[in-house]
């Protein structure tokens, strides 16, 4: 395994992150460091970076260093800046010093290429395939707009959480959060793609990180994971607002907000709470994939010979076969038998639920079924929605997150509803009933395949007109095994359809 490692100059803070890549593109991050920086307060006078942030910058890049040095197959270190160093009119000259000092070349973004990064990381990493994203760093702002994923527009605004927390918070005024709102009005105005949109805009960065962590926090969230978590428009104006009014000491004090961003957190809340609310969209959504993960994805799809991933979801269900062990034959196998069962189910239930949803939930939750069986083969079931709710899939949304867990780890009844319980808020009733039954086709698509070598070849389905539902498999080896599971299993689709069901197995 190679190593890509990144190191991200920010007004803020320095980071540095390293991906293990492997010869499939199999990625993961390996290391994660972060040092509070705020490069942008040791902008001076006359727009230079001074000797004190310069000695700062040098310091945390020689522990970096000093790490990636003790690091084996780095084959790759790429080094970026952004709005500080954009700022800074001396930038040649500190670039020079740090390649001098630790032989690091750091590439300068624009404010554009800033942008395009951050809608990179979105459209690689989300569900999302129309939006506005922003990025709000501590000297600037990026925001862009996608449709189709595909890039409308981009801008770049000469502000970020440090610099309108020196402008407008420092100095005590107690008009300071009208005055910002003011001024990011009349600026986000000035472009008419991000006003009256309707888009959900999706932010990047340790502020929207923050916001999505105090929200969490304050609504008792059960689910693991920040990446792609959503909040409403309505409750981000309160909590932005519900910040402001909060004392410094308080904000310190609170959970999911770091201590370092407990002043900066009041401006850059403000920046993406106007927007969300000039847009108009519903929702604002967390993108825990950034600047570096855009750098990253730029490398490895153009390693790859393609120019994003076609279908983020099933990249992570990729990543999670190999990573869990899943045979992918026996998925595929188990996944064809449970359609032919759904397209038979299909007629005699009421559903409010599109054939295409339904058939999207069952296709993904055949993708991961029974992945815990990597940790226990007899608690597969409890595994495997424990892992799907705990751990953060790219490309689908928090709640299909859930339904893809409770239809992939189908058990019986009871036991999907004893685990939708910590979730009550999160998935209706009319949803458990669809996801009951999923789950006890699914169920019934991996009794059929009982001993995994494939010995039944179709199962075709016809409703009698005694309102019975019969499914004949049609084998060619010994099913035994087969038929027994499916006869024994067979009541879980009959509780979810209300209907009797009948199995017969027949030799070809």
């Amino acid at each position: 395994m190679s190593k890509h490692a990144m190191i991200d100059i920010g007004s803020n803070s320095i980071r540095l992150v390293v991906i293990g890549i492997d010869r499939n593109y199999f990625f993961e991050e390996l290391l994660n460091f972060k040092a509070v920086a705020r490069l942008s307060n040791y902008i001076d006078e006359n727009e230079n970076l001074s000797e004190k942030g310069i000695a700062i910058l040098l310091t945390i890049l020689d522990r970096f260093q000093s790490i990636l040095s003790r690091e084996k197959n780095v084959t790759a270190i790429d080094t970026v800046a952004t709005a500080a160093m954009r700022k800074a009119k001396n930038r040649d000259q500190v670039m020079a010093r740090v390649k001098e000092r630790t032989g690091l070349s750091v590439r300068l973004l624009s404010g554009l290429k800033e942008a395009y990064y951050g809608y990179y990381a979105v459209i690689n990493s989300t569900f999302i395939e129309n939006g506005i994203s922003i990025d709000i760093g501590g000297g600037s702002t990026e925001v862009t707009m996608f449709l189709n994923r595909e890039l409308v527009h981009a801008h770049s605004f000469p502000f970020g959480a440090v610099t309108l927390y020196q402008t407008y918070f420092s100095g005590g005024d107690p008009q300071a959060e009208t005055k910002l709102e003011s001024f990011l009005k009349n600026e986000f105005s000035q472009f008419d793609w991000l006003v009256g949109r309707g888009l959900p805009v999706i932010g990047i960065g340790g502020t929207a990180r923050n916001l999505a962590k105090i929200d969490q926090v304050q609504q008792h969230y059960p689910m693991v994971g920040l990446h792609q978590y959503t909040i409403p428009r309505e409750r981000l104006s309160d909590l932005t607002h519900g910040l402001a009014a909060m004392g410094q000491e308080a904000r310190e004090t609170m959970d999911g907000l770091s201590r370092d961003r407990s002043d900066i957190i009041v401006p850059a809340s403000a920046v993406i709470n106007t927007l969300v609310q000039m847009n108009r969209g519903e929702t604002f959504m967390l993108s825990s994939e950034g600047l570096r993960e855009g750098v990253f994805f730029e490398w490895m799809l153009h390693q790859r010979g393609v120019e994003k991933i076609p279908y983020v979801l099933n990249e992570s269900i990729r990543h999670l076969r190999r990573n869990f062990n899943l045979d992918s034959s026996h998925t595929s196998y188990v996944k064809a038998l449970a359609f032919q069962i759904l397209n038979g189910v299909i007629p005699v239930i009421i559903s409010k639920f599109p054939e295409k949803r339904t058939a999207w939930v069952l296709s993904h939750s055949a993708d991961l079924a029974y992945i815990g069986e990597y940790v226990n083969n007899e608690s597969s079931s409890a595994h495997t929605f424990y892992l799907l709710t705990n751990i953060s899939i790219n490309g689908v949304s928090h709640r299909d997150r859930l339904g893809i867990a409770l239809v992939a780890s189908f058990k019986n009844r009871d036991k999907m509803l004893d685990f939708a319980v910590p979730f009550e808020k999160m998935v209706t009733k009319e949803e458990l009933k669809m996801y009951e039954t999923l789950g006890a086709v699914l169920r019934l698509a991996h009794d059929f395949d009982r001993t995994r070598q494939h010995v039944v070849d179709e199962v075709k389905v016809k409703v009698s007109k005694k309102k019975q539902l019969q499914l004949t498999a049609y084998y060619h080896a010994d099913a035994f095994f087969e038929e027994q599971a499916a006869q024994k299993h067979r009541k879980h689709l009959e509780r979810a359809i209300q209907l009797p069901v009948t199995i017969h197995f027949i030799k070809h």
